[in-house]
C-alpha cells in the first residue's frame, strides 16, 4: 500500500470516527436533558429559540410576548410532556419483543398528533402576539423568521 493510499484511509477513518463521535455525544445529550424530568417551562426547548427572538425585541413587545407565553404556559407544558410520554411509547414498541407493528403505528400516530397539538398552541400565542407588536418588533420577526 503507498503512503498516499494510507493517509487517505487514515483521514476517512478519522472523519469516520469524528462523524460518530459527535452523532452519539447528541444522541447521550438529548437522552440525558430528557430525563431531567419536568423542572417546568425552562425544559421546554422551543423556549430557547423564544428566548433568542425576545431578546432581540423592543423590551416592551418582549414583555408582550413572554405575557401571551406565560399565560398558556400550562397547557403547553402540558402539551410537551404528552408528546415525551408519546416518544417513550414508541421507544418501548420498538424494544417490545416480538415487535408488534400495529402496536408502533399506533404509538408513532398518537407522537404524531401530541407533536401537532404542541405545535398548533405554540403557533396560536405566536398568531396573538404578532398584532401586538411595535413596528419595530415586527421587524425584528421579519429579519429572523420570514427573511426572503
Amino acid at each position: 500500500m503507498t503512503a498516499r493510499r494510507w493517509i487517505s484511509m487514515l483521514g476517512a477513518a478519522l472523519v469516520a470516527s469524528l462523524a460518530l463521535n459527535l452523532f452519539f455525544g447528541g444522541v447521550i445529550a438529548g437522552h440525558r436533558l430528557g430525563q431531567r424530568g419536568d423542572a417546568g417551562w425552562q425544559q421546554l426547548p422551543a423556549r430557547l429559540k423564544i428566548e433568542r427572538v425576545l431578546s432581540a425585541l423592543p423590551e416592551n413587545d418582549a414583555k408582550v410576548v413572554r405575557g401571551l407565553f406565560e399565560a398558556q404556559r400550562a397547557d403547553i407544558t402540558q402539551r410537551f410532556q404528552a408528546l415525551q410520554e408519546s416518544r417513550r411509547a414508541i421507544g418501548a414498541a420498538l424494544k417490545a419483543a416480538p415487535f408488534d407493528p400495529a402496536a408502533f403505528t399506533t404509538a408513532y400516530e398518537a407522537m404524531q398528533a401530541r407533536s401537532q397539538e404542541l405545535q398548533a398552541a405554540v403557533h396560536g400565542v405566536i398568531r396573538a402576539a404578532i398584532p401586538q407588536l411595535s413596528a419595530e418588533g415586527r421587524a425584528v420577526i421579519v429579519e429572523r423568521r420570514w427573511r426572503q
